[in-house]
C-alpha cells in the first residue's frame, strides 16, 4: 500500500505514533513511539527484549495511530503487520537518525560519544507492511467561525 505524500511529511516533521500490539489474545498494549518509513514501509524501532517484542513475535499485526504534530486532531490509523524484524548495527543506527530528527542529538549520548561506550542496549527495526491506512479528522481541528 503506498503511504500518502501528507503523511509522509508529518512523519519526517517529528510527528508520534501511538503502537498497539496484541499482549494477550484479549489484552492490547499500547506505547508512544517514533515513527520513519522507507519507501511504502513503516519502521518502528524498538530496544531488544522489550515486551512489544515479545507481543509482535507471537502475533504480528499492530495497529499505528500516528498524529500531525502541529493539528493533534489530524492523525491516520495504519493497520498492517511487521514482515520483517531487523536487528545488528543498521536497528542501532536507524535510532540515531530518529534521535537526530526528535531530539536534534545521538540517541542516548551526546555528539561524539560512541554507541558502545554509553552502555547503550541493542535495537531492532521493524518494517511493517500496512493494508490500511485511513486519514481521520475532528471537527475540532477546524476554525472556529464567528
Amino acid at each position: 500500500m503506498t503511504i500518502p505524500s501528507e503523511l509522509k511529511s508529518v512523519i519526517e516533521d517529528s510527528g508520534f505514533a501511538a503502537l498497539a500490539t496484541h499482549n494477550s489474545k484479549t489484552e492490547i498494549q499500547n506505547h508512544l513511539m517514533w515513527i520513519d518509513y522507507e519507501e511504502d514501509k513503516f519502521l518502528i524501532n524498538t530496544e531488544q527484549g522489550r515486551k512489544k517484542t515479545e507481543n509482535i513475535r507471537l502475533d504480528e499485526s499492530l495497529t499505528l495511530l500516528i498524529f500531525h504534530p502541529n493539528q493533534m486532531y489530524r492523525s491516520w490509523e495504519v493497520r498492517g503487520r511487521v514482515e520483517e524484524v531487523k536487528v545488528g548495527q543498521s536497528a542501532n543506527d536507524h535510532i540515531d537518525k530518529l534521535s537526530e530528527r526528535y531530539l536534534n542529538k545521538p540517541y542516548k549520548r551526546e555528539q561524539g560519544v560512541a554507541w558502545g561506550s554509553a552502555g547503550i542496549k541493542d535495537r531492532e527495526m521493524w518494517v511493517i507492511n500496512a493494508n490500511k491506512i485511513v486519514p481521520m479528522s475532528s471537527a475540532a481541528s477546524q476554525p472556529i467561525s464567528e
